[in-house]
């Protein structure tokens, strides 16, 4: 992966090997953590004027091993990286506190922590992490835009997609160009666990819309997105209630 990502800014990892991310705690708890993806809140801040995406999400500081969740707040992006839906805080549903302590959560981060830290050259350091998870719906005569904002870079150092399921939709492809825009790659999440690591400074992507492959049945796609920028502010943790080893 690492050399994969300092050739072309990013990485594709397949669900066979990212079944090895997971300790046996975190395959016991899948089931319980996917099943989330079914209560989450709608996004009401499309500019788009559509209804077709779900959300919750979570912000927490890592610093030396330890995984801080942080107070609630909104989710922020200037219209530098998001034309469509940036320049306001935008507050959604916080994800829910057993999803925030699960084990794959946290697996999950620290192999994406592990893989940044290798390829920075100052290595590990107190990074803000904000968790997303998003699930996009297509009825029968809409089509569901995972990006609905195009090709964009969302302003931090480093973000890790995870497909958590997709249900009756076809499509979904990503693209992946440089800051100059022009294309350097594309692939789609096709199983669980199917996983993109992107390096945010140097690469855009964006998501073709799903459209049902039934019309009379409902389609989805779950991802879960962790984005890692550096920490800019006091870094000091005590281990205790709200902080556990990632």
């Amino acid at each position: 992966m690492s050399d994969e990502i300092r050739c072309s800014g990013f990485s594709v990892v397949r669900r066979a090997e990212a079944q090895s991310f997971l300790s046996a705690k975190s395959h016991a708890e899948w089931h319980s953590f996917a099943a989330s993806w079914d209560d989450l809140g709608e996004d009401t801040y499309m500019a788009d004027g559509r209804r077709y995406r779900r959300r919750r999400h979570a912000v927490f500081l890592l610093c030396g091993g330890m995984l801080k969740r942080l107070p609630h707040q909104p989710h922020y992006q200037s219209r530098d990286y998001n034309r469509l839906n940036g320049g306001v805080q935008r507050w959604f549903d916080p994800i829910d506190e057993a999803v925030a302590r699960s084990a794959v959560l946290g697996d999950l981060v620290a192999a994406c922590a592990q893989l940044a830290n290798g390829l920075e050259p100052r290595g590990e350091r107190a990074r803000r992490i904000e968790v997303h998870q998003f699930r996009i719906a297509s009825n029968a005569d809409e089509e569901g835009c995972p990006t609905p904002e195009g090709m964009h870079r969302d302003g931090v150092d480093w973000v890790c997609v995870v497909l958590i399921k997709r249900v009756n939709v076809v499509r979904g492809e990503t693209t992946i160009s440089d800051i100059s825009g022009n294309a350097v790659g594309a692939f789609t999440l096709i199983e669980t666990l199917d996983m993109a690591f992107l390096d945010d400074c140097r690469v855009a992507h964006g998501v073709t819309p799903i459209r049902r492959l039934d019309p009379d049945w409902p389609g989805f796609r779950d991802v879960l997105v962790v984005t890692f920028a550096a920490h800019k502010g006091a870094t000091i943790l005590n281990e205790g209630a709200d902080e556990r080893r990632a």
